[in-house]
């Protein structure tokens, strides 16, 4: 039997995951937690896309210039999320918002996908991000190199990007990536190793006086504890699943930290 949509039926959300699957669900995850709702049909409609399998890694393409460009495979799964009855959508991994990537993608959703809205992630941080001055950025080295924060951030007045030095980098990009540590090989099991090299940088940009710190990485969220630095830990993550509600449907997005 066909079901047939109800008229009052909110848009439906989109995720683009798979860049990593674990980060992929924590977004949706983060959906769910920021809609007011008492009963399952008070949620909202979302759907997951997870096709690792035709997305190759962002940080080694914007790195080497070599292979195929995620934006394809990120279209295929935009593509799967219109054809089920998307509206808006977002890209579960900062990396892939770095233009190389993230340019091309829009202009075929644009071209090809004229019903799907694409919130950019790294877009609705900076905006959420205003009026802060000092802030501290955790992120692969792709996002580092790629230099994409700084193109999101640069319309912000006074403000200073502060990132870790190259070893730092590597420490980070260690413990998303590390097959014996990293949070991308142990998602369910954050090992001791990635927490300590995380909570080492972060405390590095306290000590230099950081007003917040960005977690710049879809990964990175699952390592961490808010409560546990005396500094606000930005998820643009986060943020950005609350954007989706807030386009979706407004009236059912929660307060904030409620």
């Amino acid at each position: 039997m066909e079901s047939k949509l109800k008229k009052n039926q909110s848009p439906i959300i989109g995720v683009i995951g798979g860049l990593g699957p674990h980060a992929g669900l924590d977004f949706v995850r983060k959906i769910f937690t920021n809609t007011r709702a008492v009963t399952d049909q008070e949620h909202m409609d979302c759907i997951l896309v997870s096709c690792p399998s035709v997305v190759p890694d962002r940080t080694e393409y914007l790195l080497t210039k070599k292979g195929e460009n995620p934006a394809l495979g990120m279209f295929e799964s935009a593509r799967r999320l219109q054809n089920a009855g998307a509206c808006y959508a977002s890209v579960a991994c900062n990396t892939a918002h770095a233009s190389e990537i993230f340019s091309p993608f829009c202009e075929m959703v644009k071209d090809f996908l004229p019903g799907l809205t694409i919130v950019n992630m790294l877009e609705t941080c900076a905006s959420y991000c205003k009026g802060k001055r000092r802030l501290g950025l955790l992120a692969t080295i792709g996002t580092h190199t790629s230099g994409v924060y700084k193109e999101y951030f640069s319309a912000n007045n006074n403000f200073e990007l502060m990132e870790p030095d190259d070893q730092g980098q590597k420490s980070i990009h260690e413990a998303i990536f590390n097959e014996k540590f990293g949070i991308k090989a142990h998602s369910y099991d954050i090992k001791p190793e990635a927490r300590e090299r995380i909570s080492q940088e972060i405390h590095k940009f306290i000590e230099k006086g950081a007003e917040a710190i960005i977690l710049g990485c879809t990964e990175l969220p699952l390592a961490v504890q808010v409560r546990d630095f005396t500094v606000p830990l930005i998820d643009p993550g986060l943020i950005t699943a609350r954007r989706l509600i807030e386009l979706a449907a407004p009236e059912k997005l929660m307060e904030a930290n409620s």
